[in-house]
């Protein structure tokens, strides 16, 4: 293979190795420089979750995380999708929010239906009329009391909306409320445990699960919130949603495994103990979650992605072969091509030359009937445009290093010496000429006048006496 060819392999070797480099570098995941945390209300479950799993969070990752404070899933929801938060809490109120995935369930939410004791509130049915807080707008407890009310004919327009729960301790117009949140939310606890309110129970959670995918039927069990009395005196029927860790479904496999480590693999779940283990996450939905969620419970999956990368690089190394391949072909193809097309250029160059060298010869054979030196010079002008045509317009390699090009410039060299030689020939044969015209008419033939007469001296032209006689006498 010729060098042109090998450079060619190289740099298209080298051009696909630096896109590679490229696309790595450009889609690599990394974790961002501050992890923030959407939770909700400063007294609220998420919001006190939060602030001890960013704890944990940012001794493994080494980078600070901030907790955001907002009013409820729909906020966080929000926050993640327009990049205001790369972590989330929120309640689940469908399987598979759109531009979210699950991280990890956290806790079952229960919902609470709290009535005002001596009110006369046994079921949901009874809360028509009444004052009732039915959660914050844009939170998801607001959408669970909307759809659980609905389920038992009611709508928000039958209730008078007091707004989040928290109303109920302090307005006691506030006839009840629903919540639908963990067992250790501090505020929940502290109005059960003051004996003014009793829990109410669904009399059929499971038809409002059916209903409700992202609800399932659950108990509340005796005693939960301790007081006195014990609240509730006996199992409470309701249904439950769950809390899940969220991020953006787009979100690097760094973040989701260190989030996921900072869950499983710290003390986390010593001081909340519903925080459910890793074992029981694994069974959760998995088509909510984020890809790398799979392969941090289970080994296997990160085998068979490395098993579908080696398959990948085989399938790119083929790739590149049949690539170069084709490139060679092409390359190949392209040099035929310009090796015609300046084998073309070649033969058009050296048709010029054979019109050129016949100029020179149509100069040499009619400048030989001319013995002028002026009428000469043009053929020297002639001589000298062919040769200055010739080196501008005869610019191939090929045809320059042709003998016939040589002799075509040694042609044109002798040829105009050789007029040169004759016009300068010309010029001293004329000189000579003129040189000998001038010397005959000095010394060569009389002059027929004679030498003019000397002063005082008789004229001897016609009609002069003539001179006398020796002898004294006329002749």
């Amino acid at each position: 293979m010729s060098k042109a060819g090998c450079l060619f392999i190289s740099v298209a070797a080298t051009a696909v190795i630096v896109a590679c480099a490229a696309v790595w570098y450009t889609s690599r995941q990394v974790l961002p420089p501050e992890v923030r945390i959407a939770a909700g209300q400063p007294d609220g479950l998420y919001h006190t979750f939060a602030r001890a799993y960013a704890e944990r969070l940012q001794k493994r990752i080494g980078r600070p995380v901030q907790v955001i404070e907002t009013a409820g899933s729909a906020a966080n929801v929000g926050l993640l999708r327009d990049g205001g938060a790369e972590l989330a809490l929120i309640q689940t109120t469908s399987l598979n929010p759109d531009g979210v995935a699950g991280v990890a369930p956290l806790f079952p939410e229960p919902l609470h239906l709290l009535a005002r004791r001596g009110r006369g509130i046994a079921s949901p049915a009874d809360l028509a009329g009444r004052r009732v807080a039915l959660g914050l707008e844009g939170s998801s407890i607001r959408q669970n009391s909307r759809a659980v009310l609905a389920h038992y004919g009611l709508t928000a327009d039958d209730v008078r909306d007091a707004g989040h729960f928290a109303a109920v301790g302090t307005d006691p117009g506030v006839e009840a409320a629903l919540v639908t949140t963990g067992w250790m939310n501090p505020q929940l606890e502290k109005l059960l445990r003051g004996g003014d309110f009793d829990l109410v129970g669904l009399p059929d959670p499971e038809a409002v699960a059916a209903r409700h995918p992202w609800l399932a039927p659950a108990n509340i069990p005796p005693g939960l919130y301790s007081g006195r009395p014990m609240t509730p005196p006996a199992p409470v029927r309701t249904v439950a949603a769950t809390a899940l860790l969220s991020a953006r479904s787009d979100a690097p496999d760094d973040l989701i495994r260190e989030a996921l480590a900072a869950l499983y693999e710290s003390d986390l779940r010593a001081a909340f103990p519903a925080v459910q283990s890793a074992k029981a996450a694994r069974e959760y939905d998995a088509a909510a979650m984020h890809p790398q969620v799979a392969a941090y419970h289970d080994p296997a999956v990160r085998f068979a992605k490395l098993t579908r990368a080696a398959e990948l690089a085989s399938k790119f190394k083929e790739v590149v072969f049949g690539a170069g391949a084709s490139a060679v072909l092409v390359w190949g193809w392209f040099r035929r091509r310009r090796e015609r097309r300046v084998a073309a250029a070649d033969e058009e160059q050296k048709r010029k030359l054979d019109e050129f060298i016949g100029r020179t010869l149509a100069v040499e054979l009619e400048q030989m009937e001319v013995t002028d030196p002026e009428q000469l010079r043009p053929f020297l002008r002639r001589v000298t445009h062919a040769k200055r045509e010739a080196l501008q317009e005869l610019t191939s390699e090929r045809v320059r290093g042709d003998q016939l090009f040589a002799i075509f410039l040694a042609q044109c060299a002798a040829l105009s010496d050789k007029i040169q030689m004759r016009m300068l020939y010309g010029r001293l044969s004329g000189a000579r000429a003129s040189d000998g015209i001038d010397g005959r008419n000095a010394g060569g033939r009389p002059d027929v006048n004679g030498p003019p007469p000397a002063e005082g001296a008789s004229a001897p032209a016609g009609g002069a006496e003539p001179s006398a006689a020796p002898d004294g006498r006329g002749t």
